[in-house]
């Protein structure tokens, strides 16, 4: 097929910085499966078209180019991302056509405009579940789970071989109230002999790219800190994690409600500070326990989570491919 990923690839932003993210993930997952993509970054187009390079006055300027676009490609797919500025009037151009289009939404809330635009397509996805995945459900009645993807090309690394590491104790995550408190609670408490990172909590602090990749690999341990407002949705965890198991480093996780149905008992969570602080000192001084865990977690999430598979259970879906659906563990 013939196919346009419309989504938020940061091309001007981050330049090469949102390598992992699930745009990249989702195309290359397609091209992988012999499909032919054309990426389609509508945010950057729409600073491009505007003199003043921002979004609000270049997005009518973006829709026109991206309608033309459309029809010079003559896509049998259109791949949405988010799509906060594409218009009603493209929406009703494209299914007009007759192009088969689908949607994935990877944050939480649902933003605003997102009840206006579900009809048009023939499917959503979701990276949140059970009952996120009900109220899209109101909308579009053909809304399923799309796991966060890795790609061996990407999360090449594997923590666990490392002899050195640069820090045994690893945050990263945008800065807000729950997480400076969580910062601060560390700092106070940790044992002084444990080096700790922090990355992304302020604008010193952020690391994109490679460099991102790579804090991860040279730590012993990773935190994958959920905001509170997530923890009620089945399967929601930020694509953070796929980065800290998919790289091979050791995750602590706050819980991943039904998280057994792909990490069995391996993955470790913490319900409080306190536990994870407990858990760090534990899992630092036993080292082969750790690192049993984080072989077992790394080969897992390849193996069910790839580009490759991914995007194959995408093309299952728009195909109807019910026979092949029941093989994916997230299929329901």
């Amino acid at each position: 097929m013939r196919i346009i990923h419309c989504a938020p690839f940061n091309i001007i932003t981050k330049s090469g910085g949102s390598l992992y993210a699930n745009p990249i993930k989702i195309s290359q997952g397609l091209i992988q499966n012999n499909h032919f993509v054309h990426n389609f970054d509508y945010r950057a187009t729409t600073r491009y078209k505007s003199f003043l390079r921002n979004k609000k006055n270049g997005q009518q300027k973006m829709n026109d180019f991206f309608r033309t676009l459309v029809d010079d490609i003559s896509p049998d797919l259109i791949v949405f991302g988010h799509a906060e500025l594409i218009s009603i009037e493209t929406f009703e151009y494209i299914k007009n056509k007759k192009i088969k289009m689908i949607y994935w939404y990877n944050d939480i809330p649902l933003q605003k405009y997102f009840e206006k635009i579900a009809h048009y397509f023939d499917f959503i996805l979701t990276t949140a579940g059970g009952e996120f995945i009900n109220d899209i459900k109101k909308y579009n009645k053909n809304t399923f789970f799309l796991p966060n993807l890795l790609d061996e090309n990407i999360e090449k690394y594997k923590a666990y071989e490392n002899n050195v590491f640069n820090n045994d104790l690893l945050f990263t995550g945008r800065h807000d109230n729950e997480r400076a408190k969580l910062i601060e609670y560390i700092n106070t408490h940790i044992n002084s002999n444990i080096k700790t990172k922090y990355i992304g909590h302020n604008k010193q602090s952020v690391v994109i790219g490679e460099n991102y990749l790579s804090e991860i690999a040279n730590s012993k341990i990773c935190i994958n800190h959920n905001r509170d407002f997530t923890l009620k949705y089945e399967w929601y965890t930020s694509d953070r994690l796929m980065h800290i198991i998919g790289n091979g480093s050791f995750p602590l996780s706050t819980k991943i409600i039904n998280g057994e149905d792909f990490f069995e008992d391996k993955l470790e969570y913490y319900e409080s500070y306190e536990e994870l602080i407990a858990k760090v000192n534990y899992f630092l001084a036993n080292e082969k326990e750790r690192i049993d865990k984080s072989i077992w977690l790394r080969k897992r999430v390849h193996d069910l989570f790839n580009s490759k598979r991914v995007a194959a259970y995408i093309l299952d879906l728009i195909n109807k491919n019910e026979k092949e659906l029941i093989k994916y563990e997230w299929y329901k």
